[in-house]
């Protein structure tokens, strides 16, 4: 083992040892570098279906158009304000909450006509990290008419039929 003296003469620490020193200290940087990602709002992931597909059964929505939206949040407060939201709320004051907090969800839109299908390829939702997702269907009938979408990969399926819907995530 080699030591070092310093000018005084007390002995430092021998290389293996600050070696050591440096890889935890690489480790602890990175483990702060990680936190740090959360309090800088990059907490959650990626939306990265490989495929996203709307199928409309033919008697969907009493054989009516049906609006449906693709919902993503990106903070907690947004996820907690959605989760309780039904689709009717939603579709009557999403321009609002999209107005007051640009930064917190974006969404897609469609209006799907009975029979109608449409698949959407995997860049269709690029963009920031979410922490959460949900489907909104707007059927005129009560109801939650809400999904929250537990993947973020895979291939994601929304089924809509006669006066509800399903969100299946296949891989």
């Amino acid at each position: 083992m080699t030591n070092w003296l310093m000018s005084d003469g007390v002995r430092c620490m021998s290389r293996r040892g600050a070696r050591l020193l440096m890889a935890i200290g690489c480790a602890c940087g990175l483990a702060c570098l990680l936190a740090s990602c959360g309090m800088m709002g990059l907490s959650g992931e990626k939306a990265s279906w490989s495929q996203v597909t709307l199928t409309a059964s033919d008697d969907m929505n009493n054989n009516s158009p049906l609006a449906v939206d693709v919902v993503l949040v990106s903070d907690d407060a947004m996820l907690a304000r959605l989760a309780e939201l039904p689709a009717s709320k939603w579709f009557a004051g999403r321009a609002d909450l999209l107005s007051t907090f640009p930064k917190s969800l974006r969404f897609r839109s469609w209006e799907l006509v009975p029979g109608q299908r449409v698949d959407l390829p995997e860049d269709a939702f690029s963009g920031p990290r979410v922490v959460a997702a949900f489907v909104f269907a707007n059927y005129p009938d009560p109801g939650a008419h809400r999904v929250r979408i537990q993947k973020f990969n895979g291939r994601l399926v929304v089924q809509l039929d006669s006066n509800s819907f399903s969100v299946a995530d296949t891989k």
